[in-house]
């Protein structure tokens, strides 16, 4: 499960868990990440930046491709 702390019509903010990847990665080992559990609840979720696996920390997350784009 993910902590998000902040939600609205157009951002996510979630605590990513050290040891989780904050997207999918290349092999079938690797498809657990953050954007996927949030997707799984909030499927217009997109990455707007990602944290490397072994660090923690807070993550944003554009609600559709308009807010990913004006984050980006």
């Amino acid at each position: 499960m993910i902590h998000l702390h902040y939600i609205d019509d157009a951002l996510l903010v979630a605590e990513k868990p050290a040891g989780l990847l904050s997207v999918p990665g290349r092999s079938v080992e690797n498809q657990d990440c953050v954007v996927a559990r949030l997707q799984a609840l909030y499927p217009d979720a997109l990455t707007v930046h990602r944290l490397d696996q072994v660090t923690s920390g807070l993550l944003l997350h554009a609600r559709g491709k308009d807010m990913q784009a004006a984050l980006s």
